[in-house]
């Protein structure tokens, strides 16, 4: 059964069978995922909900680095899932359509603290959940999504349940239990996508969430089913198209052991979903080429997949969230400032002048021939001449990878108005190391660069 056979492969996980490619993607996208969550301390859904959490209380078991306060480690994923993925800058698994760091690293964080668990075991964590939330993704997008289910809070769910059980050190037959108990829990729809409201930032939240706390449950002696993903009642039937058939089992089998879905996973380099990366970076190549000025603008035509056509085409966000969700809005924000590392924008930027005046001419054409994260720009001049840049393999992505001195830098971008040098070291240093670390040590350089934000 298809369950069991993903319970055991998380269980039987060791660090030394991991290549020694997948054991570096695990530091690039921790490292990565680290930036966003201390650049997301300081945004308002992040200080909020970790408010909230300290009004109700709980055990002090692991750090909630917005507000620099501890609770337990089922908060600490939650409030932490939150901070880092308010930062339109975290990973994401293309063919998954999810973002996995936003609910595996924080969960990893929270358990590894809470029981000083090695850095070793800290990545072979991260490699499990990270292995769901592809590997489940790949079996039932793209119905998923359209019936209205963010895979970010859904198969992120699995990903954090099955991060925590390996980090628990659960045999086969308590992960099972766990991802029975996280299927009942797993949710998110994604009908935040129309009006920018923040339920996709609490998706991921919940998720890491969910995922710890049925982990805890499991430990504490509860059950759930070991068919929870292709029982006639499971998982994929009630959310995806109703078929489950050996091409959702080949999707979620194929490989196993064999290819690891973190290696799957892309890095995000400009705001943004990931649905406009590749605007994005195509933009940026005529801002830095020389060929456009804001003032010589008549229309941007943006030749994209038809999906992104249809989710993507927002002229009026009135939201941040809403923004980054805009290719009108990501491509109008890079012409207008050349590159944009920056995470968390502020509120000026939604209501900035020159780019509200750029989104009218910006068009969004359905091309059935373009990659699905791919784009094809053509802008049109005052003079009538054309220019002209496609990209269909965004810088990041799973073919097109960030170097490990690329990760440093945006992490140091991302962090640079709210982390002091020394303290940014700090973590790079204790991520590049972190095969000879534990938890406990990581969560020290950790507290020491979001102590010196100002929250």
């Amino acid at each position: 059964m298809l369950t069991r056979k993903l319970a055991a492969f998380v269980a039987g996980l060791k660090y030394s069978d991991l290549p020694p490619a997948t054991v570096q993607m695990g530091r690039l996208l921790l490292l990565d995922g680290l930036g966003c969550l201390l650049s997301g301390t300081n945004s308002s859904h992040a200080r909020n909900t970790s408010q909230m959490v300290r009004e109700l209380g709980g055990a002090p078991q692991a750090t909630i680095y917005p507000g620099m306060t501890r609770g337990s480690v089922r908060d600490a994923a939650f409030v932490n899932g939150i901070s880092l993925y308010s930062v339109g800058l975290n990973d994401v698994h293309v063919t998954a359509e999810s973002h996995p760091g936003a609910s595996v690293i924080p969960a990893v964080l929270a358990l590894s603290e809470w029981k000083g668990l090695a850095g070793r075991e800290m990545i072979a964590a991260m490699v499990a959940g990270y292995e769901l939330v592809g590997r489940i993704g790949r079996a039932i997008l793209p119905s998923h999504r359209q019936r209205g289910f963010h895979a970010t809070g859904t198969c992120g769910t699995f990903g954090a349940a099955a991060a925590a059980a390996r980090a628990l050190g659960f045999d086969a037959e308590k992960t099972a239990n766990t991802f029975g108990i996280a299927g009942s829990q797993a949710a998110g729809l994604y009908e935040c996508h129309h009006d920018g409201t923040s339920t996709m930032i609490y998706h991921a939240g919940r998720a890491g969430q969910n995922g710890v706390e049925a982990a805890l449950l499991v430990a504490a002696g509860m059950t759930g089913p070991a068919t929870v993903l292709e029982g006639s009642k499971g998982f994929f039937r009630a959310t995806s198209n109703g078929v489950f058939d050996a091409a959702a089992i080949d999707a979620a089998l194929s490989g196993l052991g064999k290819r690891y879905e973190i290696d799957a996973t892309s890095f995000r380099p400009y705001f943004g979903c990931s649905s406009t990366l590749a605007a994005s970076a195509a933009i940026a190549n005529l801002v830095r080429g020389g060929a456009l000025s804001a003032g010589s603008i008549e229309e941007i035509v943006v030749q994209c997949h038809p999906i992104v056509a249809q989710d993507n085409a927002d002229t009026a966000p009135e939201t941040l969230l809403a923004a980054r969700l805009s290719m009108p809005f990501n491509v109008a924000l890079v012409m207008h400032h050349g590159d944009v590392w920056a995470g968390d924008l502020p509120e000026v930027e939604l209501a900035n002048p020159a780019i509200r005046a750029m989104l009218p001419r910006i068009k969004l054409i359905a091309d059935p021939g373009m990659s699905r994260r791919g784009a094809a720009i053509t802008v049109r001049r005052g003079d009538g001449t054309t220019v002209s840049e496609t990209i269909r393999d965004p810088r990041g992505s799973e073919g097109n990878p960030l170097t490990w001195d690329e990760v440093v830098t945006k992490f140091r971008r991302l962090t640079r108005d709210t982390v002091e040098r020394c303290a940014q070291d700090g973590v790079i240093e204790a991520v590049e190391r972190i095969d000879r670390l534990d938890g406990i040590q990581l969560a020290i350089a950790l507290r020491a660069a979001a102590g010196g934000a100002a929250h």
